[in-house]
């Protein structure tokens, strides 16, 4: 596979060709690959302007630091350090002290905090999209350890290449409507490329980059996955595991973005208005519901709120459920949200 041809098709497909954006680079093989690829677009005159955004986490110490100064030598090392398209912006967040502050996941804290970061560079630098490196093995891994966490049919969907992020997911409104205008797109050009074929790109193109040790401890269950499970399944069961995972994820996806219509349908003809924080859901045109429809209803309700969802398991969402039908009569939910019946209402509300 020509990368080179692969991003470019890309691009020209989704329509960003005369664009700015933003290339998330962590140092690691996929992003710098992206990051790259990206650049050869701005020096073809097919984007506009590039910004190479790197967040550091602060978790691996002079490691973390290293990463952040390689990054920054990217315009330097690839001969752009005067060219005002290509802009290397960079930030340091304490990871650790706000997982431990809020009793959250210390993976789930990095990534809200990175994309919430990425976002703002978009806003400030007026870019249009986001581009992450992931790749098909990514996709893969997500939708496994998915489906081992319980996620159910519909939380098997996989990553989409492009998807729009921030108000899109933050302003429904009564109606039930999205506001698109100020939307940024999250792009993913690499989702359908193996991860073996952008380190062949990269160590045939001679161009650096760095390895994360982290990525190597198996105490984090998507390392276990990337370095124990996946090459057993590979090695013993299904060679092709990893597309067989992608095609799981996509149909799911599908799916799934046709619940969500159907859900916030039925989530604007049953949200009464809300008492301060306290969301309020009438009983008599829930309980007529299906046990999914239920469920995918206040999953949208999750979302919509950013509540964490990380935890929400599959039982988690049946509970909710078991209170519209009255088999439960109040529930606590991960990130401190209580849920309640009371009378013909249900009632949810975070602490």
């Amino acid at each position: 596979m020509n990368l080179s041809v692969h991003v470019a098709d890309c691009m020209s497909r989704l329509r960003l060709e005369h664009t700015t954006g933003v290339v998330a680079v962590s140092g690691g093989p996929d992003s710098v690959a992206l990051a790259y690829l990206l650049i050869e677009q701005v020096r073809a005159g097919k984007l506009d302007r590039l910004i190479l955004a790197h967040v550091n986490h602060q978790l691996r110490g002079d490691e973390s630091d290293g990463d952040e100064a390689f990054v920054q030598s990217l315009p330097t090392l690839w001969q752009l350090a005067d060219n005002p398209r290509v802009v290397c912006r960079t930030t340091r967040i304490d990871v650790a002290s706000l997982a431990k502050a809020e009793h959250d996941n210390l993976e789930a804290v990095a990534r809200r905090e990175r994309y919430r970061w990425l976002t703002e560079v978009a806003r400030q630098e007026n870019a249009a999209w986001i581009a992450t490196g992931h790749t098909a093995d990514d996709q893969a891994e997500t939708v496994l350890f998915r489906l081992l966490r319980g996620s159910g049919v519909l939380g098997l969907g996989g990553m989409a290449e492009c998807s729009h992020h921030g108000p899109r997911d933050e302003a429904l409104t009564r109606s039930g409507r999205a506001t698109l205008a100020s939307a940024i797109l999250l792009v993913r050009p690499l989702l359908s490329v193996r991860r073996q074929a952008v380190l062949d790109y990269v160590n045939d193109n001679h161009i650096p980059y760095r390895v994360d040790s982290s990525n190597r401890d198996v105490r984090f269950t998507r390392n276990r996955l990337r370095l124990q499970l996946l090459p057993q399944l590979q090695s013993h069961y299904n060679p092709a595991v990893v597309e067989v995972l992608c095609r799981l994820g996509e149909q799911a996806r599908e799916l799934q973005e046709e619940t969500e219509r159907q859900a916030l349908s039925l989530l604007v003809k049953t949200e009464l208005p809300r008492a301060n924080k306290m969301l309020i859901f009438s009983v008599e045109r829930l309980k007529i519901c299906g046990a999914n429809e239920i469920r995918e209803m206040f999953r949208s309700v999750w979302k919509r709120e950013a509540w964490p969802m990380g935890e929400m398991d599959f039982e988690s969402w049946h509970r909710l459920v078991g209170i519209v039908q009255g088999t439960l009569t109040a529930c606590d939910f991960p990130g401190k949200i209580h849920a309640r019946r009371l009378g013909r209402v249900i009632q949810v509300v975070p602490e």
